[in-house]
């Protein structure tokens, strides 16, 4: 990384000069100062497998990205100008892994909707995440072929005979083969969350061509465009009826979260969502109910009890 980020010495240098790496002016930093954070060393930030919505700037200290399956031995040390926690943010997925302090930490904490913001005003902080993340993966890549080459140099694996009792055919096995299973009269019948049935199932009806999208039988669905690059198929499939693909693939999430049903847009969508005519800001949630209109792009929905 050149010097003019601050980051070619690899001292500690001026925090705005660091936060430059992905653009982050130093007036919005002094502007919000909340959004500083500061761990001990030996401090979790998150686990893998948590929730996320925050990606991290590093200021100042260390910070260590684990595995569970790598036990102690870290896949990636970070210092001050690295950035963590955007995969849960990019894929509202979540974490990939887990992340800790080995040094007192100072952080800069963005959230889903600042990120988007800091992604749509400047081009080169997309740049330099995308930069950052080939690098990433360059480096993954180079590490499974390293492992690919050190198993096929080894010495052949012995795979010590498995004594038990014998099945027909000479195979041996310690199990006895399971019955099989027989579904009963009338088939399965998925059941609905006790909180979803009492609340009652919604259904999302578009306005021309009266096409139903009921929210059922799960607490997340994702809408948009199906994406034949990533192999994603959105829950609310509404490619059909955007005729002007005025959608992103990734556009929104509808959520139910216990008592209410939520609309959240996604990071980088496009033409916005809105919530009964008022837009949403990126990553901002909006509870809607019976009566409602949601509008993805150009497609405008109504919110219906489903019968």
């Amino acid at each position: 990384m050149s010097a003019e980020f601050g980051l070619g010495s690899g001292n500690a240098c001026d925090c705005y000069a660091k936060l430059l790496i992905i653009g982050v002016s130093r007036d919005a930093a002094m502007a919000e100062p909340d959004n500083f954070v500061e761990y001990p060393a030996n401090t979790v930030i998150f686990r893998e497998g948590d929730a996320g919505a925050e990606m991290y700037i590093i200021e100042t200290g260390a910070v260590d990205i684990l595995r569970h399956n790598r036990l102690d031995d870290p896949i990636a040390n970070l210092g001050p100008g690295d950035f963590f926690g955007e995969m849960a943010i990019l894929e509202d997925q979540p974490r990939f892994a887990s992340a800790k302090t080995t040094a007192d930490t100072r952080l800069l904490r963005i959230d889903r909707a600042a990120f988007a913001n800091l992604i749509s005003s400047n081009v080169e902080v997309s740049i330099r995440i995308m930069r950052k993340l080939t690098s990433r993966l360059r480096r993954a890549e180079l590490r499974i072929q390293e492992l690919a080459d050190a198993i096929n140099k080894g010495p052949p694996v012995h795979v010590p005979k498995v004594v038990g009792a014998t099945v027909p055919g000479g195979v041996e096995s310690l199990f006895t083969p399971m019955p099989p299973i027989r579904a009963p009269k009338g088939g399965f019948v998925v059941k609905q969350p006790d909180a979803l049935a009492a609340y009652g199932p919604l259904v999302l009806v578009h306005a021309t061509s009266k096409t139903r999208y009921p929210l059922r039988d799960r607490a997340e669905f994702l809408v948009g465009r199906p994406d034949p690059v990533t192999a994603t198929m959105p829950e609310i499939n509404l490619g059909p009826v955007d005729t002007n693909r005025s959608m992103s693939r990734r556009h929104a999430k509808i959520v139910f979260t216990g008592d209410h049903f939520k609309v959240r847009e996604e990071v980088g969508t496009l033409n916005g969502t809105y919530l009964n005519g008022q837009r949403l800001r990126p990553g901002q949630e909006a509870i809607f109910k019976v009566g409602d209109h949601l509008r993805f792009g150009m497609v405008d929905l109504t919110v219906e009890a489903d019968a």
